[in-house]
């Protein structure tokens, strides 16, 4: 009698999930249009690096999980979620050391949401900067074919090393006085 109603359970539970998995399929792609359309397209955001005013120093000591939940409370609630519900997540970068912030794709309208947000003190759009360590020679005053360009034959087997030991910011160089 048990191995019978086990059965017919089974059986039961199998043709119940059939007639209503349609119906899950249905409500999951209605919440999930629902959600993609709240969210501006992908192709409208850009990468913006946010500056923030720093954690108190009980949030910089713990891990940079917290630091990273801090930044994302900056974040709109779409955009903070996003990762959560399969779609790509819109924080790209999380700063620790130089300042504090973060890089995220957003649109403007989410930036001017973020603007009202307290603790929030910039955003500006990425820029990609070029290298100019080819016009090294035309900003030494180097000329093509005499001097000591020319007799060096054109620095060819010269390695110019920096040794950057850091900066010190709080030396006097920087102060804003």
């Amino acid at each position: 009698m048990k191995l019978e109603s086990r059965s017919f359970n089974q059986s039961f539970f199998k043709i119940a999930l059939m007639a209503i998995s349609p119906l899950i399929w249905t409500f999951s792609f209605h919440f999930l249009a629902t959600i993609a359309s709240d969210l501006p397209p992908m192709s409208s955001l850009e990468t913006y690096i946010v500056h923030v005013e720093a954690p108190d120093t009980e949030i910089v000591t713990e891990s940079s999980e917290d630091l990273e939940s801090r930044y994302c409370s900056f974040l709109p609630t779409t955009t903070a979620s996003s990762n959560d519900e399969g779609l790509p997540s819109r924080l790209v970068y999380s700063y620790y050391d130089v300042f504090a912030g973060f890089a995220a794709r957003l649109s403007e309208g989410e930036v001017k949401q973020m603007e009202k947000k307290k603790g929030f003190i910039s955003a500006r759009p990425q820029q990609k900067l070029s290298l100019h360590t080819t016009h090294s020679p035309a900003f030494l005053g180097l000329q093509q074919n005499m001097g000591f360009w020319k007799e060096s034959n054109y620095g060819k087997g010269v390695i110019i090393g920096v040794i950057d030991s850091g900066i010190t910011p709080d030396h006097p160089s920087f102060s804003d006085l």
